[in-house]
């Protein structure tokens, strides 16, 4: 359990899924399928930016992999169950299947890498360290986030407001580069304010 106290937790959990957003966002812009003058200039800009995008994304999104589906007791880890919520089987099931192939292909050089190695080797539980396809399956992984976090929103407690605030938001970003962030979902002291008057 976070050691932080949840409001102190919030924070970071609100950060996650700001940046998850605007990567998410920018991915759309850059990514194989943009189109138009936008992709166009920031490649000039910024040669390969679309990787830039893609692997921002993804490392954004393997944090909060954890957050959904992590349960564990006795770690510093910001989990959701620390705010006595979590997300139904079918969406745990759906975000999960990205944590080994996120490890595996981006936060590791490992043998795993090698189509060979993979194609002699995986068997069994091994099978989830396939190579995704990022192109197709990178803002999948928003999508599933944001649906995560909407279940959240259903539940009941006294973090629903917070948490549907953080999904408006996020999904705003995610849809909309000049979408202006909250000012009460940014620094932390606005958070704490805000959660304040949330009765938090």
């Amino acid at each position: 359990m976070t050691t932080l106290g949840l409001r102190g937790a919030f924070f970071h959990v609100i950060d996650s899924h700001r940046w998850l957003a605007a990567s998410g966002c920018a991915w759309n812009l850059v990514g194989p399928n943009a189109h138009g003058e936008t992709k166009q200039k920031a490649l000039e800009l910024l040669p390969n930016v679309d990787v830039l995008a893609r692997d921002g994304l993804l490392l954004d999104a393997r944090s909060l992999v954890d957050f959904y589906t992590k349960n564990q007791k006795g770690s510093t880890d910001i989990l959701l169950c620390d705010f006595g919520l979590s997300v139904n089987q079918t969406i745990y099931q759906q975000i999960e299947k990205f944590k080994r192939p996120i490890e595996v292909h981006l936060l590791h050089l490992t043998d795993w890498r090698d189509r060979v190695h993979r194609n002699l080797q995986a068997t069994g539980s091994q099978g989830n360290v396939r190579r995704p396809d990022w192109d197709k399956e990178a803002i999948q992984i928003v999508h599933l986030i944001l649906d995560a976090l909407k279940c959240v929103v259903g539940q009941p407690g006294s973090w629903q407001i917070p948490f549907k605030d953080l999904h408006d938001a996020s999904a705003a970003r995610f849809q909309n580069k000049t979408y202006p962030w909250p000012i009460n979902l940014s620094e932390q002291p606005d958070v704490e304010k805000y959660l304040a008057s949330c009765g938090l």
